[in-house]
């Protein structure tokens, strides 16, 4: 067939097949020239071809005649490492020229181009035809001095986190999603008394009780949530002893958002643990004595209390007698006495008058804790009026203004709470009658979210440096000859104002009044109260 091709078919096809190599020529020069990695052709003689344009930035020149021997003088650019020459037969393309197939080996390059030199991948291969014979050979260079870089700074980056992670003196462990220990630091392997070794690659349970193991698994499932937290849990020490731990974890995710494990920071708290339940059993002791000896007070009050009650019980028959009798001396020999006499039996009879009127406090006051408490809803404001009446009605020649707030209304005994008012409204009663106009107010104000009650008068008052006597019992601030009283009501009022929860305090002026408040279900007094003892 091809004897019968003319010669112009001939002659035509040597020129297609002849463009058609010029155009892949060109092609494939465009190629290499645009790669990211220098390329280096060079024949079988060794004379360098082709140098691409980014191989030509690499090595700073071109194609020379230089014989591959000479390579080293002519292209002094490659280095072994940063400071070692590289001679013409260990450079890659030279080895691949005598038919050498060299893998990327870490090379070191400077020139006029790069004074500081860069680091690169070298590797060449030999390019032989159909037959195996040696055509010549290529050698590819990639910069890898941008990833040496970074790598560097991440060794040095580890190093630094590896010593501060190690001087740390905190435990460090991070486990995987099997919850296996993948690291610990030197810290945390001798807070359990282990060495890192032996911490390595062993669950978390292993260090741990049933209880503590129950916890960890709550805590772990959480980190798989995503959710950080920080527990305390108890972990044990090789010896088989508690060592107590604060543990501050994160969960660890990969690339994908999937959980891989977690990381936590742990502080040995055993000896702040010891301290705490130190605290908790005093405390416990504590209480135990405080229960005891309210009990042994309580004890103390009650027999106090029954002494009193039965002794002021039992004076009532000799006192009533001495009274009586001396009564009777008077209208049966009253005729034989003298003057002086009859003022004697009148000092007795007035005597034991005082002596009933104390009595009746005494057994008064015992009585507020020996009677039951039921707790009501108490119309305060009705209560007060009604007290008002009766005072009115005793000694209706007196006119007493009174002002009393509507609508006060509270929680208490009703019993002890009508003691309270005729005590209070009582006094002002009785220290407002030199006054031609009296007043007495009782109403409410508000601290915070506290209800204030209060008995204000415009009477005689008192002197308020002896405000700590006021709650006393038998305490008095004015003379039998001024004012009559036994010095009870007020302690009376103050022990059914605790027995509340509440608490009362008084202000006042001499010749300006005075003003008692008082709380209910106070648990913090307004003010110091005097202590009223026990009766006695």
């Amino acid at each position: 067939m091809n004897a019968m091709l003319s010669p112009s078919t001939s002659s035509s096809n040597v020129l297609t097949e002849g463009v058609f190599q010029v155009q892949h020529q060109a092609l494939l020069r465009t190629i290499i020239d645009g790669i990211s990695e220098g390329v280096v052709l060079a024949d079988a003689s060794g004379q360098l071809l082709y140098f691409s344009p980014y191989a030509h930035k690499l090595l700073g020149s071109g194609p020379t005649e230089t014989a591959p021997e000479k390579w080293s003088e002519h292209y002094g650019i490659f280095y072994a490492d940063t400071r070692t020459p590289c001679p013409s037969e260990r450079l890659p393309l030279y080895r691949a020229l005598h038919g050498e197939e060299t893998p990327a080996e870490e090379m070191f390059v400077r020139n006029a181009q790069l004074p500081d030199g860069q680091h690169v991948h070298a590797s060449a291969r030999p390019i032989r035809d159909e037959q195996g014979r040696l055509l010549g050979a290529m050698l590819t260079l990639r910069n890898t001095h941008g990833q040496r870089q970074a790598e560097a700074l991440q060794r040095r980056t580890e190093q630094q986190f590896q010593l501060i992670v190690e001087a740390a003196q905190e435990g460090i462990w991070t486990i995987d999603a099997d919850n296996r220990t993948t690291y610990v630091n030197r810290f945390m392997a001798e807070m359990l008394g282990h060495t890192v070794e032996e911490v390595m690659g062993k669950p978390l349970h292993a260090f741990m009780d049933e209880e503590s193991r129950a916890l960890a698994d709550r805590n772990i499932e959480q980190r798989r949530q995503g959710v950080a937290g920080v527990l305390d849990i108890k972990l044990l020490h090789k010896e088989g002893r508690p060592v107590w731990t604060m543990m501050s974890s994160n969960p660890l995710h990969d690339e994908q958002g999937r959980y891989t494990g977690a990381l936590a920071m742990v502080t040995d708290i055993t000896r702040r643990r010891a301290a705490e339940e130190e605290v908790r059993q005093l405390n416990a002791q504590l209480e135990q004595r405080i229960a005891e000896r309210t009990a042994q007070l309580e004890y103390s009050n009650r027999e106090l209390e029954a002494f009193a009650y039965s002794v002021a019980h039992d004076l009532r028959a000799p006192l009533r007698s001495i009274s009586n009798f001396t009564q009777a001396l008077a209208e049966d020999c009253g005729e034989q006495l003298d003057g002086i006499g009859h003022d004697y039996l009148a000092r007795m009879r007035a005597a034991s008058r005082r002596m009933s009127e104390l009595i009746d406090g005494i057994l008064s006051l015992s009585r507020v804790n020996r009677t039951g408490f039921v707790e009501t809803e108490v119309d305060l404001s009705a209560m007060a009026r009604s007290i008002a009446e009766q005072l009115q009605h005793g000694q209706p020649e007196r006119s007493v203004r009174f002002l009393i707030q509507d609508g006060l209304v509270d929680r208490g005994d009703v019993h002890l709470l009508r003691s309270v008012l005729e005590n209070l409204l009582g006094n002002a009663w009785k220290f407002t009658r030199e006054r031609p106009e009296a007043e007495i107010e009782f109403g409410c104000t508000r601290a915070g979210d506290r209800r204030v009650y209060f008995v204000r008068d415009n009477g005689a008052g008192f002197d308020m440096a002896y405000q700590n006597k006021l709650f006393g019992v038998f305490q008095r601030l004015h003379t039998q000859q001024e004012f009559e009283g036994n010095g009870v009501g007020l302690a009376t009022v103050q022990r059914i104002l605790r027995r509340h929860g509440g608490s009362v305090r008084g202000e006042g002026r001499v010749g300006h009044g005075a003003t008692f408040s008082f709380c209910l279900h106070d648990p913090t007094p307004t003010a110091p109260e005097a202590d009223a003892g026990p009766v006695i």
